[in-house]
Formats: C-alpha cells, structure tokens, sequence
C-alpha cells in the first residue's frame, strides 16, 4: 500500500477528483447594507436580494466587508480533519471528504438557502509531476475564491456570477514531485445559491493524487475502471428494488449490501423515498453515488368515484409531511380531530424566520385559521408579524417576483387582513383593513391580466399546483364577491388546461417552468394529487397542500365538464396560446410574454411542444418539447449547461436549456434545431430515452424508437444516437453520434402504424443539415420559417 489514489484528468484537463469539506454556513446581518424601510426600488434597494441575476453586485459588495482570510491550510488527507476560519470569525472544522466530479467538472456545494448566509467551503487535491515545469491553472467559479498551490495563496479573486461560472487564469511554476492544491471559496446564499468551482490545468498533463491512508494506486486504478463501467439503467422505480449493470463478475458494495454482477447485473432493495446509493469496489476507497427513487403509486384511469377521490387525498395528506395540509385533511376526515401543534413547527417557523416560501405556508395557516378557532395564539401573532409584499418593511430574500408567488402573497394579505380586519399589523404598522386593500387590489389585478393573458409560466407542472391553491382560497375566503368571482372564473380555466394538456393523470405537455424529478416521473408533479381528486387519475406524492385545499374546499365545486375533459379521445389536437405583459414592480421585466403550446395525444401516447419559444436566447427552467408513453416514459431533449440535477443550478442537465432552441411540430412529430457555441461548456445536446420503461426498443439508422403497451416513440438525430450504458443515467440518455444540434421525434400507436416493426421500417431517412433538418413533408432550419409540404406556416396561422 502506498496511501494514495493517482487519476487522471479528463480530455479537457479537468481535475474530477478532490477532496472537500462541507458548505459551511455563518449568519449574515444585512442591516446597513440594505435599507430595510422606504421604497424598494432603488438601484441598492432590498428589491435584489428576492432575484439571483440582479443580486450578484451585492454579493461583490458583500464580499468586500466579509472576504475570504489567507491563513495556513490543513494537510491535505482523506478523512483528516480541515479547519478554517471564515470571513466573520467563525471556527469551521470538517473532515476532508473525497469528490468525484460529474462529467462538468463541478465539485458542486450548491444549496437553496430559505434565509440569508454566508457559505465557505474547501477543496484540495495534489498533483504530481517529475519534470518541473510551468503550467496554466484554469480555476472556474460562482464566487470569489483563494487559490492556493503549495501552501501559497497564488489567486485572489472577487467576480460574482448567478449561474454559470467565470473562468480566471493563473500561471505557475510546479516543482518535480508533489504539490499541494487548495481552493477556499466563497458564496452568499439568497434563495438559489449556486456554488461550484472547477479547476483545469493548461499544458503538459499532471497526476491527481489523492492521499488516503490504506489505499493502494494499483488496486484503486482497477476499482476506478470498474466504477466508470457500473450503471443504474432506472432511476425511478416502483416496486422496491434497484438493478445495477457493469462487468459481469466483478463483486461490488451496493449501499448496504455486497453483491456479484452475474451476467453482469445485480438486484439489490430499495428502501421508501428517494436516496443516493454509494457502489465501491472492495479494497478501495473509491466509490460512485447513484441518486434512485422508490416512485408513488399512480392511477391512469380511473377507480371508484368523486368522493372516493377526496377520501383518498385526504388520508394521503394527513400522513404526509406537510403539518398544514396533515392537520387540515385530518379535520375533514374526523370533526374531533386534535390539533397537533407540533405540526405546524415548520409552517411557523418559516414565517417568523421570514423564509423562502413562507408565503406558501401563510396561506395553510389561514385555511387552519377558518376550519379550526382552537388553531393558537402562536399562528395569530406569526401572521400579524409578516411581512405580505416588497413594498413593506423588511430585509430578507422571500420570492416576490415570479408569477406563483405573487398571487399567493396578495392572497395571503387580503385573507390575513380579514381575518384581523380591526387589529394592528406588527411590521407595518397597519390595521387588517388596509392590508386586506392592500391585497385586494393587487389580487385583482393580477386575476384580470390572468384572465385576459394567460400564465407566463405557462402549464407548469410545479406552479400550476400553486396557482390553484392561491385561486381556491380566494374563491373560499374572499369577502369581495368580485375576487371571488375573478378567482372561481381562472381557477375553472385552469384546471381545465390541466385536464386538456395532461394524458392519463399525467401532466405532460411543455412547461414554463419545470424541475428534473417531475421530466423523469409524472408520479411526482406537483399537479399529481391535484389530479387525483378532480379526476382520479394521477399520482398521491409529497405535494400535499394545494390538493388538499382544493379537496376541503366548500364553496368551489369543479364543473363536470371539466373532469369530462381530462378523459382521452381517440385523437387529440390542440393549441393553447398566451399573451401577456410583464410588470416592471412585480415581474422585474417589462416586456410582453407569449407561448403557443401544441398537444397532440392519443389513448396511446402524447407529444407536446411550445412552439418558437425564444429561440437562440439564454433558458431557465422551460421544458420546450416532450413525448410520452406513460408516467417515466418521457422522451425529450435539452442543450445542458451543467450535470447537475438539484434546483439551485437552472438551467441543469435536465430542467431547461442553456440556449433555447427552436421546435415546430405538425401533428405527431416536432422538429428541433439547436446552438451550441464553439465555447459551450458542455458541447453537446442529450435526450432523456429511459429503455427500461419501455417493451421494447430498436435501433435503426438515425432512429432511436420504443413501444410501451400499444403506443410508440422515436427519436432521430443526425449520425444516429448513442446509448450511454454506464452512470446514473446508463439506458436512458442517449446523445447524438453527429454534431446534434437537429433532432426529429414523432409519436404513433398500433391502432393506426401497425406493429412495432412496421412502425420502425417506415420511419424513413430525415435530411439533416448544419442548421436544420427536413423530415417527411416538413422542414425546420435556424433561420426561415417552418414549413409544410413547402409552403411557410406561420405560428398563429
């Protein structure tokens, strides 16, 4: 033994693996920097802290009072401890952990912070040469950070950026032998908080070592082959057991488990929930996490009826997490119910904490206050106390600005100051009655441009649940018989596009806001349980409170032919378009918003896509384009930025777009065209084509094609595609052999394409292009108008 790993760097000279320490958190006091009373607008005004893009200057700002102290380092050992003082004195101490990096390079602390910190954090690794010589250090990061190469601090910089990292260069001399590598970096949390960093070497290749008492090179070089070799072909699963592929034969730590790849796989179980498997080969000190779900019971038709439906809901949110939705669903279910106020800790501790998402949990709180009066002095005193709008006292990094959040902080204000019309609010100094205008006014309109508009985040399977959940407590509570009748009419358009742009409880379609887990499993969208109850098909999962205000709802009773339009025809073709216009105070744009979303579904399968939705400008959390054959058999493509699948990082691998391509479909079959820069960060686009969720699969010249039950997919790409068969995503991403930037997808079904094989052998040879692709009678290029049988089709044509 030699106590040590050697690895490699990646083509690009990316260091992939480090040791690091935790993000360590110190409070910060904003007071003085931050004006907490007064208009919020001003260029400095507490405005920033609720939005990562326009936060980042303050951040800098930040930096300067509290920056990142040279001091001595740790040694640089696998679980040895790391110590280091922060920026405001605090002592941190850890233990130096090993990181292996995703393909991005990013070691990745990154984290959504509910409340305003400081975040510090360490990573080291040595590298190794026998000829001195000088090298380029390429250190990427979010924040600023020390770079530190053989106890000397050689980098200092102070640059600030939202998502994507900044890249800053450093000459250095490397003497024969081993050389030390620290970075120290610094992040300030407002929600969001995106803190990564990336380091690549320029020149003349080095060795990573990394010093690990037990470990020997050789053995570690073999476990570190097998490792790059194991896969998760399912990341979502439904019965409690996962596979894992590599080398047959090789015998593996799977989490808890030890098993031998025969025929060069292995089944071991699963326990409830999602959970990161850690896999290592014995004698070793490496490992590979493999992220895996044990998915919720989901229903794609319907069984038993309405009131089964809300019985249903209503026993799945009293056992859930949620203490508001658990105690209101528990009261519907049982008159004598008691309150447990230990359920409601969360709730309250946000809103007195003044956290992220607070105005969420007012809104459970003020459906208690009216089905329960014994709900405590506790919750009275956390709503008085609040803060319901940007224009109000108070610093803090709440979300205003995103359409969900704005309806549901007037609705929370105007139910508040009704529900203490006569008392004083402790924050602004106010009486009920003036915040309960306050709100109503906002409310309002907000419901008119709605109506008249449309959602900007249109169809999102995430804030979709939100919206309902704002609308039903203004149709329940509202004294105003105008809101009320503003909010009854939206929440019924609403639900009715849920139930027109959803597929058999699955809300498929394109979304303007999306998240991973939700593009990998219907089961866990946000409008799952929604579903549920109007219809009966959906999923019951951990989003428990806007299905159960809507299932305790008196006033509201959803019209039948709303349910009726959930049910699938035998073929299905729509549009739904929104125009709006954004508001400087309340969107922090001003500019219009648009989206023309097509459905295309039948019994069998679905494709959706929004159609010229910004192409070429920089995304977020769009999901532009998808195809369906049940709840984890989504099909979609994306131009990623990163690896990461968390929130924190938007766009990421999965949930949006570094650039927004342009898609066009006609009937069963889109057509996409993306950009990749010559300076991508990743350099490439990748589909999401899960095999093991399907019957069966082919391949055939540029196709990719599925069948699940009698519904088919397939997916085409200049070149053909390329199944990655190791990782966490082995047997379901796919990416271009060609240069991917066109990409054709179509839908059929036995009924009318024949069998699965016929369906494949007529699939034909698309023309791709450098900048386009023409498939059939269509034709799609980067620049020009999308065509059909040569002819120009205009969006709104």
């Amino acid at each position: 033994m030699n106590e040590r790993t050697v690895h490699r760097l990646d083509e690009r000279g990316t260091v992939r693996d480090w040791l690091v320490s935790g993000s360590w958190p110190e409070p910060v006091d904003l007071s003085g920097i931050v004006q907490a009373g007064g208009s919020p607008w001003d260029p400095d005004g507490r405005w920033v802290l609720t939005n990562g893009p326009d936060v980042t200057p303050l951040k800098a700002r930040l930096h300067e009072r509290w920056p990142l102290r040279e001091q001595p380092l740790s040694t640089v050992v696998e679980g040895g401890k790391v110590s280091y003082t922060g920026p405001t004195s605090v002592q941190h101490t850890d233990t130096w952990r090993r990181v292996h990096t995703m393909s991005d390079g990013l070691v990745d602390w990154s984290e959504f912070c509910f409340t305003p910190e400081l975040r510090i954090a360490l990573a080291a690794t040595v590298f190794e040469v026998d000829q001195a010589e000088w090298r380029t250090l390429k250190l990427a990061s979010t924040g600023p950070v020390l770079l530190y190469v053989g106890g000397e601090c050689v980098l200092r910089t102070s640059q600030v950026t939202y998502m994507e990292p900044a890249e800053h260069e450093v000459r250095v001399w490397l003497a024969s032998g081993l050389t030390e590598i620290v970075v120290c970096s610094w992040q300030i949390g407002f929600r969001e908080c995106r803190h990564v960093v990336r380091l690549r070497v320029g020149g003349l290749p080095v060795r990573v070592v990394v010093p690990s008492p037990g470990a020997d090179e050789r053995s570690s070089e073999f476990a570190e082959q097998i490792l790059d070799a194991v896969g998760t072909p399912r990341w979502g699963v439904t019965e409690p057991e996962v596979e894992f592929t590599g080398p047959d034969g090789v015998t593996l730590h799977i989490g808890e488990h030890t098993a031998t790849l025969d025929g060069g796989r292995a089944t071991v179980p699963l326990t409830a929930g999602e959970q990161t498997i850690r896999v290592s080969v014995p004698g070793s000190p490496l490992f590979r996490d493999f992220p895996v779900m044990l998915l919720p019971h989901a229903r794609s038709r319907p069984v038993g009826g309405p009131e089964d439906w809300r019985r249903e809901v209503l026993e799945h949110a009293a056992q859930g997490a949620n203490g508001c939705a658990a105690e209101l669903a528990a009261t519907a279910l049982d008159a004598g119910h008691v309150l447990r106020p230990e359920a409601l800790e969360r709730s309250l501790w946000m809103i007195e904490n003044r956290a992220d998402c607070a105005d969420f949990e007012a809104l459970g709180l003020l459906h208690l206050w009216h089905r329960r009066p014994d709900v405590g002095d506790r919750v009275r005193k956390a709503l008085l106390g609040f803060k319901f709008w940007i224009d109000q006292p108070g610093i803090d990094a709440m979300c205003y600005f995103t359409e969900n959040h704005q309806l549901v902080w007037h609705t929370a204000e105007l139910l508040a100051g009704q529900a203490f019309e006569h008392e004083i609010f402790a924050n602004t100094g106010w009486t009920g009655q003036r915040h309960a205008e306050h709100g109503r006014t906002l409310a309002e309109e907000w419901l008119v441009r709605r109506l008249a508009g449309g959602y900007s985040e249109f169809d999102s399977n995430a804030y979709l649940a939100i919206d309902v959940m704002a609308l039903t407590s203004l149709v329940e509570f509202a004294h105003d018989a105008r809101i009320r009748d503003l909010a009854e009419e939206l929440l019924t358009k609403t639900l009715f596009t849920l139930a027109t742009n959803s597929w058999h409880g699955a809300h498929v379609s394109a979304h303007g806001r999306s998240y991973v887990q939700t593009q990998r499993s219907a089961r866990l969208e946000e409008t799952a349980s929604i579903m549920w109850f109007c219809w009966g098909m959906g999923a019951l999962n951990h989003a428990t409170l806007p299905a159960t205000v809507l299932a305790t709802a008196e006033r509201y009773r959803l019209p039948a032919r709303v349910a009726a339009a959930a049910q699938v025809p035998d073929e299905w073709l729509a549009m739904q378009r929104y125009r709006g216009e954004y508001r400087q105070h309340h969107d922090l744009l001003s500019r219009p918003y648009s989206s023309d979303l097509v459905v295309y579904k039948t019994p069998d399968a679905m494709l959706s896509s929004v159609q010229d939705y910004r192409p070429g400008l920089p995304g977020l959390q769009e999901h532009i384009w998808a195809a369906a054959l049940g709840p984890e058999t989504q099909v979609y493509v994306t131009h990623a930025p990163n690896d990461a699948v968390h929130s924190s990082a938007r766009p990421n691998a999965w949930a949006g777009n570094r650039i927004l391509p342009r898609a066009r479909q006609h009937r069963n079959v889109v057509l996409a065209v993306y950009r990749i820069p010559a300076d991508d960060p990743m350099g490439f686009t990748h589909g999401w084509f899960p095999l093991s969720t399907m019957d069966e699969w082919a391949s055939a010249g540029p196709w990719l094609a599925g069948r699940r039950g009698d519904g088919y997919v397939a997916l085409a790409a200049q070149g053909g595609c390329r199944v990655l068969t190791a990782g966490v995503n082995a047997y379901q991403e796919v990416r271009a052999k060609g240069p991917g930037r066109s990409w054709v997808c179509l839908v059929g079904r036995r009924a009318v394409d024949g069998t699965f094989a016929e369906f494949v052998g007529a699939l034909g040879e698309p023309e791709f292009a450098d900048d386009g692709v023409r498939y059939r009678n269509l034709g799609l290029h980067w620049t020009g108008p999308f065509t059909v049988d040569g002819r120009p089709v205009r969006i709104d044509g």
